[in-house]
């Protein structure tokens, strides 16, 4: 796979980079997703490709741009398109370009701490089966949502997506861990350790990541010895068992650490909070929660990527995780052309533009380039009529 544009850009930037760069850098890494299309048909990838791009950046729907635009397929034609997409190799291309950005900035030598976590998008509609879906804490409306297992890597000042998985119906938090961290497991670098919430407190699912590197992760409080260990007033270091006597039983090294709230969420007194601490054995607990904490940063990439996610009620769920993808990639190419091309050299690092945001800068202008070339409506067709005779009372 190669990106001979994307490639000259970065190696060898213009004094400046325009809006039309960064609509054509993007449909550059679209077009790279296989779909086989309509045969017969007179249209073509790149204009399907386009209207999803420009429901992508407003974070709209595949409708609202067709309705709103002068020279786009129907709703119906781009959908119809958008069927054929087939799960398994467009999921392995969104995979393999995220890695192709990812280490275009990324030293093969250093070892890394990866971030693993699960992230919910909420489902309006009507599934073609039940059992794809899954259940969350109520949010836009729904309880209803798509699951996915994404890891990511901080670097350069910013969380780089690594590798992203549907969480499908039948699935196991296990079975997701094991094919995203089998993906992560194809880049050149070695993988130090891995930070996860507390969804990662299950034996079978330490178990899975502890093949692969020392997990970190906070401790769920049902057990009482775990109950006791963390009342403590003190921090230290101890273990704990999980699953005790069961098949996946682990006993993992415990880091309690003791903070006070200091009126936090209006609170008071101690707060202790307990880490599953592998391979930070000799570190102590306050070393183990700084590392944690820096886990915290895969909340900004949420952020962008919901910032240029397309608008769906489609049952298809391979749709749905194509827009995820489509997402996910204009945030890694955002992050790559803002350290890459546009931050400063300087010594101790490149100073990256606070001037090039995500949503204002970038998505922006490349929806200002598709607006002219997909013929944006700039008028809107009135009744000719105005208000029925009897209406006009309110303008005096």
């Amino acid at each position: 796979m190669r990106l001979p544009k994307l490639k000259r850009i970065i190696t060898d930037p213009d004094e400046f980079l325009s809006d039309s760069q960064l609509k054509s850098l993007s449909m550059e890494l679209l077009e790279l997703i296989p779909m086989d299309g309509i045969e017969g048909s007179p249209l073509d990838s790149e204009q399907i490709m386009e209207v999803v791009l420009r429901a992508a950046v407003d974070t709209t729907s595949v409708n609202a741009v067709t309705e709103n635009t002068e020279d786009t397929p129907d709703r119906k034609a781009v959908m119809d398109w958008l069927h054929t997409l087939e799960k398994e190799s467009m999921l392995d291309t969104v995979n393999d370009v995220l890695a192709l950005l990812a280490m275009t900035i990324l030293d093969r030598e250093r070892s890394r701490t990866i971030c693993l976590d699960f992230m919910d998008n909420p489902f309006h509609g009507y599934p073609d089966d039940e059992d794809e879906i899954r259940r969350m804490k109520a949010r836009d409306g729904t309880t209803k949502c798509h699951r996915y297992c994404t890891a990511f890597v901080l670097a350069q000042g910013k969380p780089l997506t690594l590798a992203i998985e549907p969480v499908d119906g039948d699935d196991s938090k296990a079975d997701a861990v094991e094919r995203v961290l089998a993906r992560v497991e194809q880049y050149p670098f070695e993988t130090e350790k891995i930070l996860m919430d507390r969804a990662a407190y299950a034996g079978e699912l330490i178990g899975v990541l502890r093949e692969t590197a020392p997990p970190v992760f906070p401790v769920k409080t049902g057990k009482d010895s775990l109950r006791e260990k963390l009342s403590a007033a003190a921090s230290h270091m101890t273990e704990e068992t999980i699953c005790e006597g069961k098949e996946h039983e682990q006993t993992y090294p415990l880091a309690v650490n003791v903070t006070y709230h200091n009126g936090d969420r209006g609170k008071s007194g101690l707060k202790q909070i307990g880490y599953a601490a592998y391979g930070l054995e000799d570190r102590t607990p306050q070393q183990v929660a700084a590392i944690y904490n820096h886990r915290s940063w895969i909340e900004k990439s949420y952020e962008k990527f919901r910032e240029a996610r397309a608008l769906t009620t489609t049952p298809s769920t391979t749709i749905r995780l194509f827009y995820v993808g489509v997402g996910f990639l204009l945030e890694q190419l955002w992050v790559v052309l803002e350290w890459a091309v546009l931050a400063r050299p300087r010594r101790g690092g490149r100073a990256l533009p606070v001037e090039f945001a995500f949503s204002a800068v970038f998505l922006h202008g490349i929806e200002r380039v598709l607006d002219e070339e997909l013929g944006w409506k700039k008028k809107h067709r009135t009744n000719g009529e105005g208000l029925p005779s009897g209406y006009d009372h309110g303008l005096g």
